[in-house]
């Protein structure tokens, strides 16, 4: 996503965004990492597994809507510079 266009803000949900995927990576790994190290144990566990990746699965929904938001406001903020760029003085 080119970042000549996005305001302080959106520079800031942009980084933000970004910087959230890293622990939800880990916190993935960890939770696969526990449900083959107690694939015979006890269900609970497995219940409580399944939750954690539910959640991090809704995380990287949420993250993805929102840089797919952050990308349609870069893409209308660029269409709207070069309209601008190439609009006659007036």
């Amino acid at each position: 996503m080119p970042h000549s266009h996005l305001s302080s803000t959106e520079m800031l949900l942009a980084n933000l965004i970004h910087d959230l995927r890293q622990p939800l990576g880990n916190i993935e790994s960890g939770a696969w990492v526990l449900a083959t190290l107690t694939k015979s144990g006890d269900p609970r566990v497995q219940e409580q597994v399944r939750a954690i990746e539910r959640q991090v699965e809704h995380a990287e929904q949420v993250l993805s809507a929102a840089a797919g938001e952050l990308a349609r406001m870069a893409q209308r903020a660029e269409t709207a510079d070069s309209f601008e760029a190439t609009k006659p003085a007036s």
